[in-house]
């Protein structure tokens, strides 16, 4: 099968726990924010507040049922103070649910208050393994709570065995009509007899919140529906016409491009009046380098304003590009957007900017996007979660491109590692990126998940760093570090934990945001790495 060949490229090259842990569960969004919804919190106070997947969380006996922490935003930026830890919502906490795999956010009732919708891909539903749901926790001036909480298991299709629904999660209003919409990836969902094609459900925002009142699923909706595609692996919402109706961007990582395996894809859904549309809906593949063998093009995805045109962009990862005879060192493409949405008129293709493009980096495993020097167009933050630095083996590192009026540029480029902690051996720092203004000063501020921190003695329990924006870009400045140990953090860190392994940062509006890759996070359904990617 064709999920073997990514596994036995990367055990070759690494340890056995991060990597084999990362890509047995890799999914594929990082939750992104769009540029102009930097005022979007779950208290709304003003201040931007983070959610953090803890997918590998043990609840009571239930292992591996799955976890969120939210860490609250303040003038100080990040805090712990008030910081909550919540678990299934509208069912109960089993072992392998995953909660926590995948994060997104956006206001589905309209009241002010951002809300969290939450994936739990590895849920049974009833008999049937592995269905997926996703769980929806609502906003109040006290923060995220339970009262009112929704969960939702997939809508139109049937409820089928592996399907994962919620792996992948974006929000951005659809329909126009002012409330938050949700679209939620079920990857690994069977199209008739084709198996593994995926598809993507949207629920839609009323003053009630989510419901399943025209709720929609599509599948792949301009190339073949294919065995292995993976269609919402990745999503992520923005206007990419400029119309007021939200669109979604939905990667097929593992699609073939004619003879060529897991070159990977990206499908564009179009907002109406009436919901998204397969009116005008576009396939892309990687646009300006070659399509080649296990890019997975289409891993990760954001949007963003990069040329401050009005139009919102797409940043594509491509974590499995081999750069020269560099395998799998990564790379990232933008396609821009316009009157008649995204095109590959202008598109560009980078690879790790600053430090060495090196095997095994996979640059473009996580994309965030947010203007963090605050000079009107959008940046791009990159994680390279493999990068070894130094000579510590999986370090990970994360990688910033500036916006311009000719979009994403190399200048002044920017490459960070761990921040408010010492570096080591197998953090996968970068794994998990968000963006969002932590201290309310008008920068962006970046999120950036090492899930497989050692916390004291506690092996991969997990962090999350927290990068400020300033007039010269991110800075290593006020850099702050949490995990579950970290002081009015609510949780225990415990080994495997992967705190930090998916991020989202509220949104109150229902403008574009991209979400959660599934926020980039960590599976873990023990399946063998060989029949889950």
């Amino acid at each position: 099968m064709r999920r073997v060949a990514m596994v036995i490229v990367l055990v070759l090259a690494a340890s056995v726990w991060p990597i084999a842990h990362a890509v047995a569960g890799a999914s594929a969004v990082t939750a992104a924010q769009a540029p102009d919804a930097l005022q979007a919190d779950f208290n709304n106070d003003g201040a931007d507040d983070l959610a953090v997947g803890v997918p590998d969380e043990d609840v009571g006996g239930a292992v591996d049922a799955g976890a969120v922490n939210v860490l609250y935003g303040s003038g100080a930026g990040l805090t712990g103070t008030g910081a909550q830890q919540f678990t299934q919502v509208g069912s109960a906490a089993e072992t392998n649910d995953r909660f926590g795999q995948a994060l997104a956010s956006g206001d589905f009732n309209n009241d002010g208050f951002a809300d969290l919708a939450v994936g739990a891909p590895f849920e049974n539903v009833g008999a049937t393994a592995d269905a997926g749901a996703v769980s929806v926790l609502y906003g109040s001036a006290g923060g995220l709570t339970t009262s009112g909480g929704q969960l939702f298991t997939q809508p139109v299709s049937a409820v089928e065995a592996g399907d994962e629904f919620g792996r992948a999660l974006a929000s951005g209003d659809f329909d126009n009509d002012g409330f938050a919409d949700l679209a939620v990836g079920a990857p690994f969902e069977n199209v008739g007899v084709t198996v593994d094609a995926g598809a993507v459900s949207a629920l839609y925002g009323s003053g009630a919140g989510l419901t399943t009142s025209g709720a929609q699923t599509f599948v792949q909706p301009v190339s073949a529906v294919e065995v292995d595609d993976a269609f919402g692996f990745s999503l992520a919402s923005g206007d990419f016409d400029n119309d007021g109706f939200a669109d979604l961007g939905a990667g097929a990582a593992f699609e073939d491009v004619g003879s060529t395996g897991d070159a990977g894809a990206v499908s564009v859904l179009y907002g109406s009046a009436a919901g998204l549309t397969t009116s005008g809906a576009q396939t892309f593949v990687q646009p300006v380098s070659a399509v080649e063998e296990f890019d997975s093009f289409g891993w990760s995805l954001a949007s963003g304003d990069f040329d401050n045109d009005g139009f919102a962009d797409l940043g594509v990862g491509a974590q499995g590009e081999s750069v020269g005879r560099v395998f799998a060192a990564g790379a990232v493409s933008v396609l821009y957007g316009s009157a008649a949405g995204l095109t590959t008129s202008g598109a560009q293709t980078f690879v790790q900017p600053v430090s060495a493009v090196e095997q095994g980096d996979r640059f473009g495993w996580a994309v965030a996007a947010g203007d963090f020097n605050n000079d009107g167009p959008a940046d791009l933050a990159v994680g390279a979660p493999l990068e070894t630095v130094g000579s510590l083996f999986e370090a990970g590192a994360v990688s910033v491109l500036y916006g311009s009026g000719a979009g994403l540029t190399t200048s002044g480029a920017q490459t960070f590692t761990q921040v408010g902690g010492a570096v080591e051996f197998g953090d996968l720092f970068g794994y998990a990126l968000a963006s969002g203004d932590f201290d309310n000063d008008g920068f962006a501020d970046l999120g950036a998940g090492a899930p497989g921190e050692t916390v004291g003695s506690v092996f991969g329990a997990g962090a999350v760093s927290a990068l400020f924006g300033s007039a010269g870009g991110l800075t290593t400045s006020g850099g702050q570090l949490f995990h579950q140990n970290s002081a009015g953090v609510p949780g225990v860190a415990e080994e495997f934990d992967f705190f930090g392994g998916a991020l989202a940062v509220g949104d109150a509006g229902p403008a574009t945001t991209a979400a959660s890759p599934s926020g980039n996070t960590t599976s873990g359904a023990r399946r063998s790495a060989s029949t889950r990617r």
